[in-house]
């Protein structure tokens, strides 16, 4: 793993990630336990709108499983919480979703000079090049030590 610090950091810039296949088993486990609404399980309840769809919360979890997938990723040590969930488009098995991470701005801590403040817009964009999900997420990363 190789860790992109504070310092590494220019604002505004964008990396783009790895991208992952949604897979239909995986989408419907991971919602029978977490979010079974019967959208995300009955093909029959999901057929008007279009098949099964992922949960919010699965494209959530699939967003996180995407950053720690990255051959570099941000040195975060927290993050202070997420601004601006938006789920933009439905995301169905076998739908290929990439991650792009823009970050968008960054400031010193005025406490801990060891570490700053980022603000990353963190996408999922479809094989079509539609955004399915947007989240603003602000993350304490340690500086280059």
């Amino acid at each position: 793993m190789e860790w992109i610090y504070f310092d590494d950091i220019a604002t505004p810039s964008r990396i783009d990630g790895p991208s992952r296949i949604v897979e239909r088993d995986d989408m419907v486990a991971f919602a029978q336990h977490w979010d079974p609404l019967p959208i995300h399980l009955d093909e029959e309840a999901a057929r008007p709108f279009g098949g099964l769809t992922a949960s919010g919360t699965y494209l959530l979890a699939l967003r996180l499983r995407l950053i720690h997938d990255m051959d570099s990723q941000p040195a975060v040590i927290a993050s202070f919480g997420y601004d601006e969930v938006r789920f933009l488009a439905p995301v169905h098995a076998g739908d290929e979703l990439k991650l792009a991470i823009d970050f968008e701005n960054k400031r010193v801590s005025a406490s801990k000079p060891d570490r700053g403040v980022v603000t990353m817009r963190e996408t999922l964009i479809n094989q079509n090049g539609e955004e399915v999900l947007r989240v603003i997420d602000k993350v304490l990363v340690r500086t280059r030590p």
